[in-house]
């Protein structure tokens, strides 16, 4: 369903798709309710019967505007620091994992699986094809795990190096051998 917030006159339910949700989440109970007791085959999972609500917005990056940029150097040194770390404050692991499936074409229903990898949470993307990882810190041993799973493509964010540009060299080299396209944001 996609759907404006258009206002309404209704306290409870202040937006249309306000309306839309809570329909959607009674649709849900009722189909879970019509389920219970029935008999199932015992291989039989459970039926995901859960949504997803997605609000467009910002992006979760910064974006650099070179236009806008200081000819001062120490001006240009502090907004380059400003820089360094480009995610938007207050954004969540989810929201950028969501804009990062967008910018690599796929779908918002693709299916994400959260896996730990060396100790690390990553995300595991339509079966492998893409895998995320949204730590704060990437170290040899997560990027030998992932090597090992053997995703497509690999995006981690480009402040989890730390700065250690050997580490990162690293990582891009075990990759392309692997035939892992790797992306840093």
């Amino acid at each position: 369903m996609v759907q404006l917030p258009e206002p309404t006159d209704n306290p409870d339910y202040p937006t249309i798709a306000d309306i839309g949700k809570e329909r959607i989440r009674r649709v849900i109970e009722k189909l879970n309710d019509e389920e219970n007791g029935k008999l199932k085959a015992e291989d039989e999972p459970p039926q995901d019967r859960g949504f997803k609500v997605f609000k467009l917005t910002s992006s979760n990056f910064k974006i650099w505007d070179g236009a806008e940029a200081s000819e001062e150097p120490e001006d240009l040194a502090e907004q380059l620091r400003a820089f360094a770390e480009n995610v938007v404050p207050g954004r969540s692991r989810e929201d950028i994992l969501y804009e990062i499936l967008l910018k690599s074409g796929l779908p918002l229903t693709a299916e994400v699986e959260l896996l730990t990898v060396a100790g690390r949470e990553v995300y595991a993307v339509s079966s492998g094809l893409l895998m995320v990882c949204l730590e704060d810190h990437v170290d040899e041993e997560l990027v030998r795990g992932v090597v090992e799973l053997e995703p497509g493509r690999f995006v981690c964010l480009d402040t989890a190096f730390d700065g250690n540009d050997k580490l990162k060299t690293n990582a891009v080299l075990q990759m392309k051998d692997h035939g892992i396209e790797f992306r840093t944001v």
